[in-house]
């Protein structure tokens, strides 16, 4: 049993360490996924909260050998798509910066600014998986399974994302 997982069994007996444990473990890449889809700090940091609520709620769900993480960012990624889809009415702040997230591994304001442009260029999809990709370094199989597409579609959006930021930074 790995770290991860005997926590996740502590959790499940209302353990608060092993709560802060599994959020210190995912925080980044879950903040990531849901900012790259409501794009808004603050909803972002709501959604952020509501998803690890719906996790403890829902932790009998999960299934014991199977990827903690990957299970944790489908509740995160349907969590963000309800709010955005509940607020889409409400104009959504574009360009919020990946700054909020804790911990973050840029070098600097100036690549945090270009990274913010060149995740502009892209669609929903191709920005969840370029996030998960980078920020969280998944593999292709995995981001595949979070968001529920084949491997292939997956490196293919990823590809066709990393090309178009490559030829914005080129013009």
């Amino acid at each position: 049993m790995d770290q991860l997982e005997h926590y996740i069994e502590a959790l499940k007996q209302r353990d608060e360490t092993a709560f802060e444990y599994i959020y210190n473990e995912t925080k980044q890449g879950t903040f990531a996924l849901i900012l790259s889809i409501v794009r808004d700090r603050s909803l972002a940091e709501d959604v952020m909260q509501d998803t690890y609520m719906k996790m403890i709620a829902s932790l009998h769900q999960y299934q014991k050998g199977k990827s903690f993480r990957n299970w944790l960012l489908s509740i995160a990624k349907n969590q963000a798509i309800d709010y955005y889809r509940r607020r889409k009415h409400e104009t959504l702040t574009a360009g919020d910066d990946l700054d909020a997230l804790e911990g973050n591994q840029t070098s600097g304001n100036e690549f945090q600014i270009e990274f913010n442009e060149l995740l502009d260029l892209l669609s929903q999809e191709e920005r969840e998986i370029v996030v998960l990709r980078i920020v969280e370094n998944m593999k292709h199989q995995d981001i595949a399974e979070v968001l529920n597409k084949k491997v292939g579609t997956v490196m293919w959006q990823y590809h066709n994302a990393v090309q178009k930021m490559k030829k914005y930074r080129k013009g």
